[in-house]
């Protein structure tokens, strides 16, 4: 059967190639893997339905989509590239949530002309772009162009939009898949932890009661004692090492991997300006959406960045914990409190991580100590 890019002009898909899309999207969704999938997507559309380049824009942030995913360019000009909501083809289709396309992309009056200059370096002539979305979120935007003249017609957009539904249903089913292994993980953590907790706890816990009870005997002399006396401390140390293992391994993945990363920053933060940052850990977290965490991690390092530019701080704590059904992230200073310059200058960063946390159900809240200092507040829903 001649490929479907030969007659990419044509105004309907044959029944016959439906069927084959059908069969090549198939092989879309039993991917697991999110990289594979959008890999495998825009794969699709150059080598199998004709399209020169491809590329897919996922979402960074409310008003952007950044290009991670490409296939058939000629240099690195779209690889990394930012699009702006409501700006080009891709940045107008993620803003309304609607297959467009150009069939002259640099006459075409329907969208701006910001990325003009990247598109010439890749010479696309004409170019489509559908939206795509995951229990009713916008993640991305997939985008197809062609380096010849001509018309796409109604042909090229069923195309592009089978493969964009196929592609948002194989997404969700990555997502579903990388959840349950999760689960999964956790749960063999769990279980992992019971088992050292009954034996190796255990273990510590007899050593440590028999050494005492030795070194109390009367006729133990005093080198001995002191010997029994340090197996109880290294007894005592491999408990509370144990209890921390014990710890952490009942700890989610992802409330690992928030910790770490607002270590990371509570650390850089007291490299650049000597004031000390300590994270404290309260509670076991419940699963949260990787945006959700993002935006908790966010709201942290603004939170210090705020404290480094106003606050001359000598002491900053940073806290993790489970509250009303959801995750609260608070970055508390002893500094010289809410000041009305500082306020007016700290305001840009905090509203729109407030914003983004109010899309998500959550909510952001800076808090003057009253003897001195601020404390700020993100909290999002579980």
């Amino acid at each position: 059967m001649a490929r479907l890019s030969r007659a990419l002009s044509r105004y309907q898909l044959a029944a016959d190639e439906l069927s084959e899309l059908d069969r090549e999207l198939a092989a879309i969704l039993a991917l697991v893997d999110r990289d594979k999938v959008l890999r495998e997507t825009v794969r699709l559309l150059t080598n199998e339905y004709g399209f020169h380049v491809a590329w897919f824009g996922d979402r960074t942030g409310r008003d952007s989509v950044r290009i991670r995913y490409t296939s058939g360019n000629r240099t690195d000009e779209f690889v990394g590239l930012t699009l702006q909501r409501g700006c080009g083809l891709g940045g107008k289709v993620y803003q309304l949530g609607t297959l467009e396309w150009v069939d002259d992309y640099f006459g075409s009056g329907a969208i701006t002309h910001d990325y003009d200059a990247n598109v010439a370096v890749e010479d696309i002539q004409r170019m489509i772009a559908a939206p795509i979305s995951c229990n009713e979120q916008r993640v991305g935007v997939l985008l197809g162009g062609l380096r010849e003249r001509g018309t796409f017609g109604n042909r090229a957009a069923a195309i592009v939009e089978r493969v964009a539904d196929r592609t948002a249903d194989a997404l969700l089913v990555a997502e579903r898949a990388r959840h349950a292994a999760e689960i999964a993980m956790h749960e063999e953590r769990q279980r992992m932890a019971l088992d050292l907790h009954d034996t190796i706890g255990a273990m510590l816990f007899a050593i440590t009661a028999g050494v005492r009870s030795a070194s109390e005997d009367a006729v133990v002399d005093e080198a001995l004692r002191e010997r029994l006396l340090a197996i109880e401390r290294q007894a005592s140390e491999a408990a509370v090492t144990l209890r921390e293992s014990l710890r952490a391994l009942r700890t989610p993945s992802e409330q690992l991997a928030l910790g770490a990363a607002i270590e990371a920053a509570c650390a850089a933060f007291s490299e650049r300006t000597a004031v000390p940052a300590k994270l404290i850990m309260l509670d076991v977290l419940p699963p949260l959406e990787k945006s959700r965490l993002q935006l908790l991690l966010a709201a942290a390092k603004e939170g210090l960045l705020n404290i480094e530019k106003h606050a001359h701080a000598s002491n900053v704590v940073v806290t993790v914990a489970a509250l009303r059904a959801g995750v609260a992230v608070t970055v508390t200073d002893d500094g010289i409190g809410l000041q009305p310059a500082a306020e007016h200058a700290r305001g840009f960063g905090l509203e729109a991580i407030g914003t983004a946390l109010a899309e998500h159900g959550g909510h952001l809240q800076v808090n003057d100590e009253g003897d001195g200092g601020v404390s700020l507040r993100a909290w999002v829903p579980a």
